[in-house]
């Protein structure tokens, strides 16, 4: 009887803990913030093979988002657009690394990943652009603003066109910066949003029907 009261208290202690500490979004615990999560340890990865992981599957007029053999495709069709997906967990603090290719669309298609996304109008987002500029920007309430500088940066180490860039973002307490291929290219602070989920996205300008390609998605507690 002991043991089991003892347990108790623990979780609810626990729980408490963990409500205190605000690490909760839409009813999600921050899956970094977990007790039993060490730092480096891997909290989430996906190589898309698996076409039932839980990735949003998207046909329409505006947007196409699915699996295929080579990763997780996301096109967006209208210019001036932007599509958006997300792993559909919470997260605090983390490290969130993904391969993309360019396959189809203009040089000014910018892609790349979101973190503590609340919504799809609010999250920051971590890009670069096929022809090779990049930039970190905070969304509130849909309005856009570069955070990372003045103005976008052209670090020379993107690799431009459909060539193959490995991206890596940090959200780490109001800590953000970006790495491309290895190198970190930018940093910026900001604590506007503490949590949220975490994912993919593409955005179009004066073009559209662009299309890009990702694969080998983690997220690391740092």
């Amino acid at each position: 009887m002991r043991s089991r009261k003892t347990t108790f208290i623990s979780l609810l202690l626990l729980i408490l803990i963990l409500s205190a500490c605000s690490v909760f979004n839409d009813g999600k615990v921050s899956q970094d913030l977990l007790p039993w999560k060490e730092s480096g340890e891997t909290l989430y990865f996906d190589d898309f093979k698996d076409d039932t992981s839980g990735w949003e599957i998207v046909n329409n007029a505006y947007e196409l988002k699915g699996y295929s053999k080579s990763g997780y495709l996301v096109s967006v069709m209208r210019p001036d657009s932007r599509a958006i997906s997300t792993t559909n967990l919470n997260f605090s603090d983390i490290e969130i690394s993904v391969k993309e290719k360019k396959i189809l669309g203009a040089s000014d298609t910018q892609f790349g990943v979101v973190c503590r996304f609340q919504d799809k109008f609010n999250y920051y987002s971590f890009v670069i652009s096929a022809d090779g500029y990049a930039g970190i920007l905070r969304f509130v309430d849909g309005k856009a603003e570069l955070i990372s500088g003045k103005q976008f940066v052209y670090p020379q180490i993107v690799q431009e066109d459909d060539g193959v860039n490995l991206i890596t973002a940090s959200c780490n307490l109001d800590q953000l910066a970006l790495d491309v291929n290895g190198v970190r290219i930018l940093t910026a602070k900001d604590e506007t949003f503490k949590n949220g989920d975490a994912g993919l996205m593409v955005e179009t300008f004066e073009k559209g029907n662009s299309a890009v390609l990702f694969n080998e998605f983690t997220i690391i507690k740092p």
